[in-house]
């Protein structure tokens, strides 16, 4: 199984992130756009692993320290990757000290479980579209210096309190990624 731990978003959330992507593909001449039941801020990507029970336990014992209330999800800033066969457009999100502990201390966790990660810094954002290709007009206009591309979409304002973490499974069907929810702990009220 392919596994990641994630927040996912309430329906308000979703909606925001769909008008940004509706803009985007307004702007664009091709790209691959995440679906809305795909939208979603992942924490720490696992990878291949017949473990979800170990990553489980792991998350539980976090939430008992890093979790102990909900936490503020904000929208942020559009921005761009440059890429070949075209540009990841993505959707930034705040990245709060209770955001970054939870993320570090996941990953910590699940290193020290024996879980092979990434050591990656948390740059927390949402991917919005892959391989975008914007309208030549467009592209020229938003041009940096380096050759890629500034943002061209605006990010509608949206916030949301997460009270939980899921840990998910992904899995490619017909073409297309489909991510299920195996498990999801919720913060921890009871230290409040």
């Amino acid at each position: 199984m392919r596994l990641f731990v994630a927040i996912n978003f309430t329906e308000e959330m979703k909606d925001a992130l769909c008008e940004t992507i509706a803009d985007l593909r307004d702007a664009a001449r091709r790209g691959r756009y995440t679906a809305r039941e795909n939208l979603h801020l992942t924490l720490v990507f696992i990878g291949e692993t017949n473990r979800a029970d170990d990553a489980l336990a792991v998350m539980e014992d976090v939430a008992t320290e890093a979790f102990p209330e909900p936490i503020l999800i904000s929208l942020s800033e559009a921005g761009v990757f440059g890429g070949k066969g075209g540009d990841l457009h993505w959707v930034g999100v705040e990245n709060t000290p209770a955001l970054k502990t939870l993320a570090d201390r996941l990953a910590a966790g699940l290193r020290a479980e024996g879980f092979a990660m990434e050591k990656r810094r948390f740059t927390p954002h949402i991917t919005i579209g892959r391989e975008v290709v914007l309208d030549r007009a467009i592209s020229q206009r938003g041009e940096r210096s380096e050759g890629v591309p500034d943002a061209v979409i605006r990010v509608r304002p949206a916030r949301m309190q997460a009270d939980r973490i899921s840990l998910m499974r992904s899995d490619r069907v017909h073409g297309r990624m489909v991510y299920t929810e195996i498990g999801s702990v919720y913060c921890d009220h009871e230290r409040n």
